[in-house]
This record gives C-alpha cells, structure tokens and sequence, in this order.
C-alpha cells in the first residue's frame, strides 16, 4: 500500500515537473477557455488567490491593478496548471482573443479601452522607463534577496501550499521552481553577493523615492499609468 501510494506521488510530481520545466517555452497556438465569452469583458486568468496577498505573481497583481484603476470590466479566472501561450500567467482573454505577457496585455488594454495616457511625451517615456526597471531589475534584485539568499526552499513550498498543491509533492516541486528561479536570476543580472543585491536594491528604491516625491502617483494624485501599477504590485 505504501510502495503504491508513494509511486503514485512521485508519478504526479514526475508529471508537474515535466510540465513546468521540461516543456517547450517557446510561442504555441492555444485555445481559447471561455467560448461564451460577451463583449469587451476581459478574462483574467491568473494564480489563484492567496489567503494572504491578492496574488502570489507580481506580474498578474500588476494586470488586475490597471484593470481596476481604468474601470476596465473583468472577469478573475483562477488557473494552477494551465499556461499562455508563451508559458507564463497571467494571459487574458479579450472579445474572444488570448492576449499573453503582462505588458502586451496591458498595451492592447490601452488600444482598445482608450485609457489615460499621459500628455507629455517624455512624462510617457518615463514611465516606459520605470515599468521596464521594475519588471526586469527591481523584482529579480528583490528575489534574489529576499527569496534566494536564504538557502531554503520555504517560501516555494509556502506559496505552492497555498495554490492549493497537495503536501506530499511540495518538496519536489519547492526544489524544482527554486532552481529555475535562481537560474533565471543568474542570467539576467548576474552573480553577486548579498551585500551587492542589498545596494542594487537601495539604489532602485532610492530612484522611486526621488521620483515620487510629494505626490501620492508617479506623475499627479490619480494612478493612470502602468509604471503606477508596476511600482503598487
């Protein structure tokens, strides 16, 4: 009974390995989920909630905060295993179109909605700038140090246990998602030491710090950017 018991957890695990990290990443043609779709309703799928943070993945935070602070009607899709087209959450879907990768989503958002943007050209160029920061230097630098320097793979097995993964096969898939985040980190900024990571991070606070000032948004008192977004998730 145990031998079959713990072969069908390693089956399992085997599979959600395979899945996440053995396959394909590149762009694929997917189906659409939702066939009844109505008009200009997005569908956000997303992680699902946590009890604890509206969700475990910044990149969706950022999508549902621009939804939300343009009004923008939208229907939350929780999804565990299902993936864009590009292998990543979140993707929505629109008028019955799959939209993938954050800042894609939120550019054919713009287009279509027709919402804010900001009057001066370089106030945009700005903010282009400080949302290619956040998603691409910011959150690696604030993994690396508040995640990976640890050396434990406890907040891989907190955030899966509470997207609702069985317990037995936490272990595996904590070591597994703490790998492929700690190469992803090395590749795009590099190996340094904490003391590093600590400064790289201090400057890119410092920045946001200077850049915000007195107002309660990066450029006036209503958020209406997506840099806003990226710097709230």
């Amino acid at each position: 009974m145990f031998l079959a018991l713990f072969f069908g957890v390693f089956l399992v695990a085997a599979g959600a390995v395979a899945y996440f990290f053995l396959t394909n990443k590149g762009k694929k043609q997917v189906s659409i989920h939702n066939h009844d779709w109505k008009p200009d309703i997005v569908y956000l799928y997303q992680f699902p909630r946590s009890s604890c943070m509206p969700n475990v993945s910044p990149f969706c935070l950022k999508v549902e905060t621009f939804l939300k602070a343009n009004k923008i009607p939208y229907e939350v899709r929780p999804l565990l295993m299902g993936r864009s087209q590009y292998g990543l959450l979140p993707f929505i879907e629109l008028n019955g179109e799959h939209i993938a990768d954050s800042q894609i989503i939120i550019h054919r958002l713009t287009e279509h909605f027709k919402t804010k943007t900001l009057l001066i050209p370089r106030d945009e160029a700005i903010a282009r700038t400080i949302d290619r920061m956040t998603d691409n230097h910011t959150f690696l630098v604030l993994y690396q140090f508040k995640v990976l320097s640890t050396g434990t793979n406890n907040f891989f097995s907190m955030m899966l246990e509470e997207l609702g993964v069985p317990k037995l096969i936490l272990p595996i898939l904590a070591y597994f998602f703490r790998r492929k985040a700690a190469n992803r980190v090395a590749a795009s900024l590099g190996h340094f030491s904490t003391e590093d990571f600590k400064i790289f991070l201090k400057k890119d606070y410092d920045a946001y710090r200077d850049l915000l000032g007195d107002q309660k948004f990066l450029f006036g008192d209503e958020i209406n950017t997506v840099s806003d977004a990226s710097r709230i998730s």
